[in-house]
């Protein structure tokens, strides 16, 4: 084979195999302390919790992830080798958090899981970053810790929620919200007061917004209030929800492979 003939057969191969685009590192670091978040506790410190593992199973394909519950990834050195960052904690966990502000602030791409609004409440540009801090979750007893409500699409063209319809029921263990202005944020989901016993709830305010997107500097955050128990981690609609969500706050929406999952669109009944 000529020199001419093998270049012009190696560029033809090039051009038929697809250029495997190196997948986006994801941090998604959890830490419950002393919350009642079983579905990011550890059983034992070398095994995953029940989300971690769920995380990395559906991301599978779509990102590289590190699940850790080690606070010292969450630095200013550590934090440049991560495309975005996803959170699942809780009260005042040991990560840098002046670090982590300021890394979305200047362009980094945050995601908060259920209780990461109950973390570093006394932290004021946590929240503002967020969007929002936990108030209250008026519905939960001892005896019954989860409730049932109807959940409003307020963006049905949103990668992370076209897939819902105009509305879903689900149970989960669900929150209000303080320092919260809906002027602030893009509201994707909120639940629908109709569904659910509003005479538990001290406050006049009906905006009972459980998810949402927001710009932060030149970062951008996603944040939702769904996640505590397991059943919700393990529905196709979350999974997507969830997926989306992080790839948005990358600036990726383009569709998400369904491999090893459900078409989009597909619901399951919780």
């Amino acid at each position: 084979m000529s020199v001419s003939h093998l270049v012009t057969t190696l560029a033809c191969v090039a051009f038929l195999v697809p250029w495997q685009e190196k997948l986006p590192n994801v941090l998604f670091y959890s830490d419950p302390q002393r919350s009642d978040n079983d579905i990011v506790r550890r059983t034992q410190p070398e095994v995953p919790s029940p989300a971690e593992k769920h995380f990395v199973e559906i991301t599978k394909g779509i990102f590289e992830v590190n699940a850790t519950q080690d606070a010292a990834e969450v630095s200013r050195e550590k934090l440049k080798q991560y495309r975005a960052v996803v959170f699942f904690t809780a009260i005042n966990p040991s990560a840098d958090k002046e670090a982590l502000v300021d890394w979305v602030r200047e362009g980094g791409a945050f995601t908060g899981i259920h209780s990461t609004a109950n973390t570093f409440q006394s932290y004021p540009p946590f929240g503002e970053m967020l969007g929002a801090y936990f108030e209250s979750r008026p519905w939960r007893t001892k005896d019954k810790p989860l409730a049932k409500a109807r959940v409003k699409v307020e963006d049905t063209t949103h990668p992370a929620t076209k897939h819902l319809g105009d509305a879903f029921e689900i149970e989960d263990d669900l929150y209000l919200f303080k320092n919260w202005d809906r002027s602030k944020v893009h509201v994707l989901l909120s639940m629908d007061p109709t569904s659910l016993d509003m005479t538990k709830v001290k406050r006049q305010d009906p905006d009972m917004a459980i998810a949402w997107t927001k710009m932060y500097g030149k970062g951008r955050v996603f944040y939702t209030a769904l996640g505590d128990p397991e059943h919700v981690w393990k529905d196709a609609r979350y999974q997507t929800h969830l997926i989306e969500g992080v790839k948005w706050t990358m600036g990726k929406s383009r569709g998400l492979s369904t491999r090893g999952r459900l078409p989009l669109g597909v619901l399951l009944k919780l």
